[in-house]
C-alpha cells in the first residue's frame, strides 16, 4: 500500500522550500472534488472545479502534473475534457472517474491517453496508489523530455561542429583547387621563361624571326598570368557566395590555345596532341579560363595515364539536337557527372579528350572525381578531375567517361554552344 510519503519532499530539504506539484480535480459534484482536495493537500497543490471549461481554462495557464476527471459531468463530458488537457500538454497524467463504468468508455480513456480508470465510490488506499503511479509515469516522461532536449542540443552541437569541419574542409579544397589550377598556367610560363632566356645569349640583340618567336612567347605568358589573375578572381566568388553568369567563348580558339600551351608542357614529354577543330567555328557558353583549365586537366591527365609516349585526340564536334541522357548512366565502363544540372539545349558543343593509355578499371572508376583521390603516387594531388566535374555542374554541363581496360578512355563534356558574337573575346571571363 502506498502512503502519504510517497509524495513528501526528500528529508534533506526543508519542506518549506520544495515547490509541490499541482493536481487538477474535475467533477461536477461538491463530495468528491472535497475528498480528493482532503486527501492530497499534503501533497499537491489541488485545483478542484467543477467542470471542463474551468479546467481547460486552468491547465492553459497553470502547469498541470496530474488530472483526475468524472467522465459523466454536466457541459462537456469527461472524456472531452480528457483530449482538451492531452491537447495543450500531452505529459499531463490522467485518470479517469465514473459510478457508471463500461468496458467500451474504458478503452476509450485509455486509448486516448488516460493513465487509469477508476470507479466510484473509490478508496483512499486505491486512490493513493493510482496517484502515485500517476505521478512515477509523469517523472519518467519528464526524464524522457530531459533526455531529449540534450540529445536535441548534443546534436546541435555536433551539427555545428560538422558544419565548421564542412566549412574547413570546403575552405581548404578551395585553396588546394586554386594552387592547382594556377600550377597549369605558371608550368607554362615557366617553360616559356626558360625558352625565352635559352633565345637570349649573353650581349646579344634578338632580331628577325628570332624577335617574333620571342614576342610570340611574351603574349603565351601574358596570357597565363591573365589565366591566373581570373582563376584567383573565380575562386574569390566562391569564396563570396556571389553565382557567376555563363560568358561565352570561341571553341576554336580555346583549342589552338590549348595546342600552345601544351607545346613545351613537361606533361606531354615526348607525345603528341592531336586536335580537330570545329568547321564551321561555334561559341560554348562558359567563360574562356574554366574551359580552358577543364581541358589542360583532361589532356594533362591523358598524357600522364601512361609511362609510354603516345597521342591524345582532343576533338570537338556540334551536337545539333538535345542528347538522349535516358540512355547515359554509370556502369563498370562508364561514369556521368553532373546530369541533374545538365542544360541538355540544343545545339551542344561536345569536347573530346582520347588517349590511348590503359584505361580505368570497374573499381577505380566510381572514385576518379573525388577530391584527393589519385592514381598516381607521389606525383598526382588528385584535385584535377575533381576541379573538372565541380566546373562541369557550374556551367550546366555533362561529362560523360568512357573506358575500356587495355585499350584507353574518352572523356566527353557537353555544353550549350550558339554562334559566336563578332566581338567574342576568348579571355575576357
Amino acid at each position: 500500500m502506498t502512503t502519504a510519503s510517497a509524495f513528501a519532499p526528500p528529508s534533506a530539504v526543508p519542506a518549506a522550500t520544495v515547490e509541490l506539484p499541482t493536481m487538477l480535480v474535475v467533477d461536477d459534484e461538491e463530495g468528491p472534488r472535497l475528498s480528493l482536495r482532503m486527501v492530497f493537500k499534503k501533497d499537491f497543490r489541488v485545483h478542484a472545479v467543477e467542470n471542463g471549461k474551468k479546467a481547460v481554462e486552468f491547465a492553459k495557464q497553470n502547469r498541470v502534473h496530474v488530472a483526475i476527471l468524472d467522465i459523466r459531468m454536466a457541459g462537456s463530458s469527461g472524456i472531452e475534457v480528457l483530449q482538451n488537457l492531452k491537447e495543450i500538454d500531452p505529459h499531463i497524467e490522467i485518470m479517469m472517474l465514473t459510478a457508471y463504468e463500461t468496458i467500451e468508455t474504458a478503452r476509450q480513456a485509455l486509448r486516448l491517453g488516460a493513465c487509469d480508470y477508476l470507479s466510484k465510490p473509490f478508496d483512499i488506499p486505491t486512490i493513493r496508489e493510482a496517484v502515485a503511479r500517476a505521478m512515477r509515469l509523469h517523472r519518467i516522461s519528464e526524464r524522457v523530455i530531459e533526455a531529449q532536449d540534450r540529445l536535441s542540443r548534443l546534436t546541435d552541437q555536433l551539427q555545428d561542429v560538422s558544419l565548421r569541419e564542412e566549412m574547413a574542409r570546403a575552405t581548404s579544397q578551395i585553396y588546394a583547387g586554386v594552387l592547382h589550377d594556377i600550377n597549369n598556367p605558371l608550368t607554362i610560363i615557366s617553360g616559356y621563361v626558360e625558352l625565352i632566356e635559352r633565345r637570349l645569349p649573353k650581349g646579344a640583340m634578338p632580331r628577325g624571326t628570332e624577335l617574333d618567336a620571342i614576342r610570340e612567347d611574351l603574349n603565351t605568358i601574358s596570357k597565363q598570368v591573365n589565366t591566373c589573375v581570373a582563376i584567383a578572381s573565380r575562386y574569390l566568388r566562391s569564396l563570396g557566395k556571389r553565382h557567376f553568369s555563363n560568358r561565352e567563348v570561341r571553341v576554336n580558339q580555346v583549342l589552338t590555345d590549348l595546342q600552345t600551351l601544351l607545346k613545351h608542357h613537361p606533361a606531354v614529354r615526348g607525345g603528341h596532341l592531336a586536335v580537330k577543330l570545329l568547321e564551321p567555328d561555334m561559341a560554348a557558353l562558359i567563360n574562356s579560363t574554366d574551359i580552358v583549365q577543364i581541358l589542360l586537366n583532361l589532356t594533362t591527365n591523358a598524357f600522364q595515364s601512361s609511362v609510354e609516349d603516345q597521342t591524345v585526340q582532343v576533338a570537338a564536334e556540334i551536337i545539333p539536337q538535345p542528347l538522349p541522357v535516358e540512355t547515359l548512366q554509370n556502369g563498370p565502363a562508364d561514369a556521368v557527372i553532373g546530369l541533374e544540372s545538365f542544360a541538355n539545349d540544343s545545339p551542344l558543343v561536345a569536347l573530346s579528350v582520347l588517349d590511348q593509355g590503359p584505361g580505368i578499371s570497374p573499381e577505380v572508376l566510381p572514385h576518379i572525381f573525388e577530391p584527393y583521390f589519385t592514381t598516381k603516387e607521389d606525383k598526382g594531388t588528385g584535385l584535377g578531375l575533381a576541379i573538372v566535374s565541380r566546373l562541369v555542374k557550374d556551367h550546366h554541363g555533362l561529362l560523360h567517361v568512357e573506358t575500356t581496360v587495355g585499350e584507353g578512355t574518352r572523356i566527353t563534356v557537353y555544353f550549350p554552344a550558339k554562334e559566336p558574337s563578332p566581338s567574342n573575346d576568348p579571355f575576357r571571363v
